[in-house]
C-alpha cells in the first residue's frame, strides 16, 4: 500500500517538472543592450531613428541604415560622423524596413535639433533667448510695455 502514494507522487512531480520546463522554453526573451552613444530601449526595441543621418540603427545587428545612391543600406559606420554627436530616438518599429516611416519620422524628430527640443519648440519655452521669436514662436513678450504696440 505504501508503494501506490509513492508512484502517484512521483509520477505527480515528474508531470509538474515536464510543465515547468515547457513553459521555460515558451518564454525565451531576448535582451539588447543599447550602445554606450544611445538612449536606454525597452525590452523588444530593434531601432532608433537618428535624425542627424536621416536614417536608423538596428539594435539586434548593430548596423547603421541610411540612404546610399537613393537606396537603404546597412552599413557598420556611417562617415563623416560620430556617434556621440547623435540624438538617436526610440522608435515603435519593429521589422525588416523602418524606413517605410521615414517621412513620419524626419517631421517628428527635425535633423537640426536634438528631440528633446522638440516639445520645446511647440510651445516656444526653453529656447536660447531670441531663437524662439526667430522661429516664429513669439518669443519672450516681456510685460508688453514699451514696445509701442496696444492691446488688440
Amino acid at each position: 500500500m505504501k508503494l501506490l502514494p509513492k508512484l502517484a507522487l512521483s509520477g505527480l512531480l515528474a508531470f509538474a517538472l515536464s510543465g515547468l520546463t515547457h513553459t521555460a522554453q515558451a518564454q525565451v526573451t531576448i535582451n539588447v543592450n543599447p550602445p554606450s552613444w544611445g538612449p536606454a530601449a525597452p525590452a523588444g526595441t530593434q531601432y532608433y531613428y537618428i535624425p542627424e543621418v536621416g536614417g536608423y540603427y538596428d539594435l539586434r545587428d548593430h548596423h547603421y541604415i541610411v540612404q546610399r545612391d537613393g537606396r537603404w543600406a546597412r552599413v557598420a559606420t556611417v562617415s563623416g560622423y560620430s556617434p556621440n554627436s547623435f540624438h538617436p530616438v526610440v522608435i515603435d518599429y519593429v521589422g525588416a524596413q523602418p524606413w517605410v516611416l521615414i517621412g513620419r519620422h524626419r517631421q517628428q524628430y527635425p535633423a537640426s535639433l536634438p528631440p528633446g527640443q522638440v516639445k520645446r519648440l511647440e510651445s516656444g519655452k526653453g529656447l536660447p533667448p531670441g531663437q524662439a521669436k526667430k522661429l516664429g514662436y513669439g518669443g519672450h513678450g516681456g510685460n508688453g510695455k514699451g514696445h509701442g504696440k496696444g492691446k488688440h
